[in-house]
């Protein structure tokens, strides 16, 4: 399921709670679930595309950037950070280098050119949250965290939602991303909640609302095991509209499936791993640009990109012509600045997929990195032709042509 897809459905959820009638709906606690899922895969900061429900709905408060708990004692770093008028993630240490275990994110600030006010943003459960009702500023409701939900539990009553609503294209995404999500829990050990996995499938069928176009490959689903039951019977409604395969042995007791067996890791669970490691590659790389060298945060960026490209030599090892093990191991490649393996990779990717518009923007990319400017200019502008509304791709290639003149 490719990133973007992922963006949209979470976008969508928000749409659809928002317009649910339910009163009792804690939207509150489903927004916070619904972006832990989303955090779990390599996808970009969304919240501004639906930040007004988010706020009508008290799952982020906006405030001045003087009323960060802390801006006292960091006043130059808050001024100066307003000044910059830029987006920026604050952490739980402000002035210190970020750190996933030691000083994570806590909140983040934007300019609101609206009001010219450089605004501080959290969200209910964060940590600056916590400090924000710690020192009174929120109080009452505000002040109370939102519930824990299980994944499945959560995905369960946004699908109620989008089935009331006939919101046929939440329910096929969610049907897409729910094989993902038992693969992720599966591995950690956590408790499948089978109900809710049975109940989102018949909203799926009653709603003939299986996308034939975000199926995989039959060929390519998990044989044997736990999982390979589970995905017989996940993707037995879409068997018409899936590639041909042999037929499931036979029909499977969903309770007696005992999900905390350890199974065989599919070529999907390492492109997954690989994700998530270029994600965190990705921003330990944009926080040592914005704050400065520092050699153990390199030092664990360079064991990530090793661990990485293992775990996609052993997807490929399991599915060598998967497109997104390929464009990901040359995105590992190209951090390390080990260009030619890297196009090499892409290459591959591109002759599985030569249409696909991600490889011709990570080939351009690529060659802008090589300082091949024509075939980054050639490669931005074939991507367009495939993607014309593709804002990156055109400031891109505004960039290079003005700067070639």
């Amino acid at each position: 399921m490719a990133m973007h897809e992922i963006e949209s459905l979470v976008e969508l959820s928000v749409y659809c709670l928002d317009k649910s009638q339910d009163d009792l709906l804690d939207r509150r606690s489903l927004f916070y679930n619904l972006y832990k899922l989303q955090q779990q895969f390599d996808t970009g900061f969304t919240h501004f595309r639906v930040m007004d429900l988010l706020i009508k709905h008290h799952f982020v408060y906006a405030s001045p950037i003087t009323a960060h708990p802390a801006y006292k004692a960091h006043q130059s770093y808050f001024d100066t950070l307003a000044a910059s008028q830029k987006f920026s993630f604050i952490c739980v240490k402000p002035e210190e280098e970020w750190d996933q275990e030691s000083n994570p994110v806590a909140g983040y600030a934007n300019f609101d050119f609206p009001t010219q006010t450089y605004i501080l943003y959290c969200d209910a459960g964060s940590a600056l949250w916590a400090g924000m009702v710690a020192n009174g500023t929120l109080q009452g409701k505000d002040a109370t965290a939102p519930e824990e939900i299980d994944l499945f539990s959560m995905a369960h009553e946004i699908a109620e939602e989008a089935g009331q609503q006939k919101d046929k294209d939440l329910l096929g995404l969610w049907y897409q991303l729910i094989p993902y999500m038992v693969m992720q829990e599966e591995q950690e050990g956590a408790t499948i909640n089978y109900k809710a996995l049975e109940a989102i499938q018949d909203l799926v069928v009653a709603n003939e609302a299986i996308n034939e176009e975000g199926l995989p490959p039959a060929d390519e689903l998990p044989v044997g095991g736990e999982l390979g039951k589970f995905c017989a019977w996940w993707y037995a409604p879409a068997a018409d509209k899936m590639k041909p395969t042999a037929e499931p042995e036979t029909e499977i007791d969903l309770e007696a499936i005992p999900f905390t067996e350890k199974v065989e890791k599919s070529a999907a669970w390492y492109e997954q791993q690989v994700v998530q490691i270029l994600q965190e590659a990705n921003a330990s790389i944009t926080y040592m640009e914005d704050h400065g060298h520092n050699e153990a945060t390199q030092q664990s960026v360079d064991m990530q990109l090793k661990m990485g490209i293992e775990y996609a030599d052993k997807g490929l090892a399991l599915s060598p012509n998967e497109t997104g093990l390929l464009m990901n191991k040359g995105s590992l490649l190209l951090l390390q600045q080990e260009f030619e393996k890297a196009m090499a990779c892409y290459d591959e990717a591109l002759a599985i997929a030569p249409e696909n518009p991600y490889i011709h923007l990570n080939r351009a990319i690529l060659f802008y990195h090589m300082e091949q400017i024509p075939a980054s200019i050639a490669s931005f502008e074939h991507l367009l032709t495939l993607e014309p509304d593709n804002e990156f791709a055109q400031q891109w290639l505004a960039h290079l042509k003005n700067d070639a003149q």
